[in-house]
């Protein structure tokens, strides 16, 4: 018999949750119609309870303790008051795969066999969530999407919330009042409206959708141009064109051959167009970006 598989496309939605890996992580959780759920691994409905009994999986952050915003900023949560224990977070999540799949049909559970099967081979998956909208006006066509983490200020609140970029140019902010589908310069007059943001005043209360509140300090952020800058890059990426990661590891093996003073100053052009908290990944885990600063911003000799 030859061996053969296929590929499905699981719909579902995003709901708020924390992952506690040493320090607490802020996380758009991705629970599917099949009750899948990715939580960094993947996790079915059966077992989410045991996720959240080992603390991997938490709707509690402590006060005192920080939450990491990936791509956004690092808070300090000064006081909370959270909607969930374990149980209820549990049943909202269950609710959750109901709202989507009403009948509860078809919902996975993960035998023993294959979790036998993917360890033995080394192999995790984390069923990361695929942002999309629907495309062209006959059939069942979707565009698929890169998100990102952005607080959005309306309403007098501030939330913390994701923006969406689409292939086509258009971008979703997740529970922005108004029209579902907007451009790049409607982001960028958000950006200068102070709608959307990176980061909440001190001491501002600061609504984590159905999880709860919490009055938070800022302890780490990025710069709002630089946000944008990532913005606009991620479009660039998902419409598959040049980006600045692309033009500045490019710009950076031309100096290595040809290390001119003109071919330098195209680097430096470069890697300052690659947004300042993302110019670690121009190179491996290890390296990142130092080989980058030693050209431009010092007198080492590189060793070879």
């Amino acid at each position: 018999m030859g061996k053969v598989y296929r590929k499905q496309q699981i719909e579902g939605v995003t709901v708020p949750a924390v992952i506690h890996n040493r320090q607490y992580f802020w996380l758009n959780m991705a629970v599917y119609e099949d009750g899948t759920i990715s939580c960094w691994e993947k996790t079915d409905l059966c077992d989410v309870m045991r996720q959240l009994e080992r603390g991997w999986l938490t709707p509690i952050i402590p006060d005192g303790e920080s939450l990491s915003v990936h791509g956004l900023c690092t808070l300090e949560i000064i006081s909370a008051s959270w909607n969930f224990d374990k149980e209820s977070y549990r049943r909202f999540i269950e609710d959750t795969v109901r709202s989507i799949n009403p009948e509860m049909a078809n919902i996975y559970e993960t035998t023993q066999r294959e979790k036998d099967k993917w360890k033995k081979y080394h192999v995790g998956f984390s069923a990361y969530p695929t942002p999309f909208k629907l495309s062209g006006n006959f059939g069942y066509e979707t565009s698929d999407g890169k998100q990102m983490n952005i607080f959005l200020r309306q309403n007098g609140e501030i939330m913390l919330t994701s923006v969406s970029v689409f292939a086509d140019g258009t971008f979703s902010v997740d529970g922005l009042d108004g029209e579902e589908y907007i451009t790049l310069e409607k982001i960028r007059e958000l950006f200068n409206e102070d709608v959307l943001c990176v980061k909440p005043c001190d001491n501002e209360t600061v609504s984590f959708g159905a999880l709860g509140k919490a009055r938070c300090k800022t302890i780490y952020d990025v710069l709002k141009d630089e946000k944008i800058k990532e913005i606009e890059n991620e479009l660039l990426r998902i419409q598959n064109k040049p980006d600045a990661f692309e033009t500045a590891r490019q710009a950076y093996i031309n100096y290595l051959i040809y290390p001119s003073e003109q071919n330098k100053e195209k680097l430096r052009s470069a890697y300052e167009a690659v947004p300042e908290h993302q110019r670690m990944y121009l190179g491996d885990m290890d390296t990142r970006d130092r080989d980058y600063i030693r050209i431009l911003y010092t007198n080492d000799k590189r060793e070879v």
